[in-house]
């Protein structure tokens, strides 16, 4: 049997946040919070190897309480257990102090180990996509990045994906245990059936806290954190655009180099 993580992140819906320009920070009241799209693709892929595999999927998240919505929707898209890593502790984690309570997190669920984990390449709420490469580095496994599809021989222990690196599709080969991202998938939100929907909503959840998970204090949370968000600024659109035809070529050189020369006179 095929034992599998996959590690998913609630946030908010990118489309509807505003920033307060006095504090430099997102207002997160009152917008939406879902299922963080690169993570619901993981996941697919995970229960993708039901089809033709014997597994187990455990979805796993650090987040405040109501983070519990993402992993009963993971629930009802196919996955068979979830743990919430809750502790206010856990509050003010950058990428490396979120990915060593997940790593803690996954070595507290199970004991044997997980044949394969599988990230999103990222979250859309920020645009740092470290935390997978982290939790590889911190679990002492092997990292595809950008999968498209897998293949995995539960015999020899191998899986071989096809990844879409830049503009290149190459395929590439590891041993498992293994850490997978993903970061295609369907744009379309699956809709569960009203009995995995059921059976979602009446499992039981693994709450893990910052002691049970044995996870050392100085190095979780704000007080773990190495890196610090000093400000959001929203980007500020400024100046005009002059669009130069093929045919006007030599008009557009002359008016960039007449820009270039009036930036170095100022």
């Amino acid at each position: 049997m095929l034992n599998i993580a996959v590690l998913v992140k609630q946030v908010p819906r990118t489309d509807r946040i505003k920033i307060d320009k006095e504090k430099g920070t997102l207002i997160r009241k009152g917008v939406e919070s879902i299922l963080n799209p690169y993570c619901e693709y993981a996941l697919d892929m995970a229960v993708s190897l039901k089809k033709t595999h014997e597994t187990e999927i455990t979805v796993i998240t650090m987040g405040p309480s109501q983070a519990e919505m993402v992993l009963r929707r993971s629930l009802a898209l196919g996955a068979d257990k979830a743990m919430l890593l809750n502790d206010r502790a856990f509050a003010g984690a950058d990428c490396w102090a979120t990915a060593y309570t997940l790593k803690r997190g996954l070595m507290t669920e199970s004991e044997n180990g997980y044949d394969l984990i599988f990230c999103g390449v990222q979250a859309i709420d920020g645009d740092t996509a470290q935390v997978p490469a982290e939790v590889s580095q911190m679990m002492g496994i092997p990292l595809i990045p950008y999968a498209n599809n897998i293949y995995v021989d539960p015999v020899l222990r191998i899986v071989t994906a096809e990844c879409e690196i830049d503009d290149s599709i190459v395929t590439l080969k590891a041993d498992l245990p293994v850490l997978i991202t993903v970061r295609k998938g369907s744009n379309n939100r699956k809709m569960p059936s009203v009995f995995d929907v059921r059976r979602a909503f009446g499992a039981q959840l693994k709450m893990i806290n910052a002691e049970s998970a044995k996870c050392e204090m100085e190095k979780i949370g704000l007080s773990g954190s190495p890196t610090r968000v000093v400000k959001i600024e929203p980007a500020i659109k400024e100046g005009a655009c002059e669009m130069f035809s093929e045919r006007d070529f030599d008009k557009g050189a002359d008016k960039i180099l007449e820009k270039w020369y009036q930036r170095d006179v100022k």
